[in-house]
């Protein structure tokens, strides 16, 4: 299956959060640390629910820290 990557950066102790949040949408997105440290997490999300996810980022934002959000052109993580 296809998917999109993006990529984000958030407050590091929120990462679980982020993904029992997405978890709970069953399929709709896989989050993978790529460093954690530095909150540095990358989302593979198929395409059919790229705008629920950015709508779910964007509704999360102010809770989880959100930097920086945006689409990746490679993943880093694997």
């Amino acid at each position: 299956m296809d998917t999109l990557t993006y990529r984000a950066i958030i407050d590091q102790r929120q990462i679980g959060f982020l993904q029992s949040i997405l978890d709970s949408y069953e399929g709709v997105a896989v989050v993978r640390s790529v460093d954690a440290p530095a909150g540095i997490v990358e989302l593979w999300i198929p395409p059919a629910f790229e705008e629920l996810v950015n709508a779910i980022m964007t509704n999360l934002a102010a809770e989880i820290g959100l930097q920086s959000y945006y689409k990746a052109q490679f993943r880093l993580a694997d």
